[in-house]
């Protein structure tokens, strides 16, 4: 049996840890828009921050720093 992958794909690094706030990092806290997490969440990552593992959470659905952080031309309807 395969061990189950991350549901974010991983177009954009991780957070760094170090800048993160504590509530971020204990996933009380959306990693990436620190919207609270409650009982819901997908897991973006694990990270080593000065030798100790942190497995870092996103919003499961609708987070707005998960879009994209520009469009192009080729997302625009023609």
């Amino acid at each position: 049996m395969r061990p189950a992958e991350s549901a974010v794909p991983s177009c954009r690094p991780l957070p760094d840890v170090a800048v993160l706030r504590p509530r971020q990092q204990m996933a009380i806290e959306c990693a990436l828009c620190a919207r609270p997490l409650g009982t819901s969440g997908r897991v973006l990552g694990e990270v080593r921050h000065r030798g100790l593992p942190f497995r870092l959470w996103a919003c499961a659905t609708g987070c707005p720093a998960a879009e994209p952080a520009f469009t192009t031309s080729l997302d625009r309807p023609m």
